[in-house]
């Protein structure tokens, strides 16, 4: 490698891909895990190797080799951004001052139920750090992040894509409805459901697919939906009577399952589980609150937060 191959500067954006393709092996899991697109992967490791004047990867049936260039690189590539975040946390270590806006967008059900208790933990040790926190759609969600309007999208989806480093927790997406429905203490067919009306929270959205999916795996018609703007408004609207079913996910209900004001109606087979899957824009510098804050949310649908 000739010196003046590797005169422009190496950007850390750069290494990230490189050893991020290399860990996952292959370029759409790697897209995924750091929530870019599949060509925007492909642009970066091609602008890593015309820096260094030289190929990293080659193409093989099974996924991605490194060149021998790309063995020499690896590591120096691991250690550069440790470094990069080592020094991000100790300069945050230094300074109890830290001052800065952190701005989350997520969808209503983890901004209502999840996030309260986790960013009184995180204001405790920032206490400067501004918050900021908008809700929409998972798309919408992802487009804010892309755009570079949130430091970090959280999503909620139905566990179909790959489960990489990106997923936080797993949960589960419940129907439930007052405790004098008819359906209670049963485990009623799918052709038994579909006569109930269910409240959603939207009128699109990966809940609904979800719902859809049951049926037609089922191969009745799918019921019909109303949509109520939130989970609150869907909770109440059970709570006034009727017979319609709800479809929330199971952490937005835990209070009122446990009081018994709601009762959970068991279906066969199960709906499938939920993802909480964090979004990071591809260009942004390593966070120690970002990082503090996915940390306190790891594993936050199914148990406390890991120590």
């Amino acid at each position: 490698m000739g010196e003046s191959a590797v005169k422009a500067e190496i950007e850390l954006r750069h290494l990230r891909v490189f050893v991020t393709l290399v860990e996952v092996g292959a370029h759409a899991r790697a897209a995924r895990a750091l929530g870019i697109s599949q060509s925007t992967v492909s642009e970066t490791l091609s602008a890593l190797e015309r820096t260094l004047g030289t190929a990293l990867l080659r193409r093989a049936p099974k996924g991605p080799l490194l060149t021998p260039a790309g063995q020499a690189t690896l590591p120096y590539a691991r250690r550069m951004l440790a470094l990069a975040n080592e020094l991000v946390t100790e300069l945050t270590k230094a300074s109890a001052d830290v001052s800065a806006t952190l701005l989350v967008s997520t969808v209503e059900s983890i901004s209502a139920y999840v996030l309260p208790s986790r960013l009184a933990a995180l204001r405790a040790r920032w206490p400067k750090v501004r918050l900021e926190v908008t809700t929409g759609s998972c798309p919408e969600i992802r487009e804010r992040v892309a755009a570079g309007k949130s430091d970090l999208g959280l999503v909620l989806e139905g566990e179909t894509a790959a489960v990489d480093d990106s997923v936080l927790a797993t949960g589960r997406l419940v129907i439930v409805a007052s405790p004098a429905h008819p359906l209670v203490h049963r485990h009623p067919s799918a052709d038994q459901l579909r006569r109930h009306e269910f409240y959603m929270c939207d009128a699109g959205g990966n809940y609904n697919q979800v719902l859809r999916q049951h049926f037609e795996a089922a191969q009745v018609p799918a019921p019909r939906t109303q949509a109520l703007g939130s989970v609150e408004g869907l909770k109440r609207a059970l709570l006034a009577g009727g017979d319609a079913l709800g479809l929330v996910p199971g952490h937005a209900v835990e209070q009122e399952l446990r009081d018994g004001r709601l009762a959970e109606i068991s279906v066969s087979p199960a709906l499938p589980p939920l993802v909480l899957r964090a979004v990071i824009p591809p260009e942004s510098s390593p966070s120690p609150v970002v990082d503090a804050l996915i940390g306190l949310l790891r594993d936050s649908l199914s148990g406390e937060p890991r120590r």
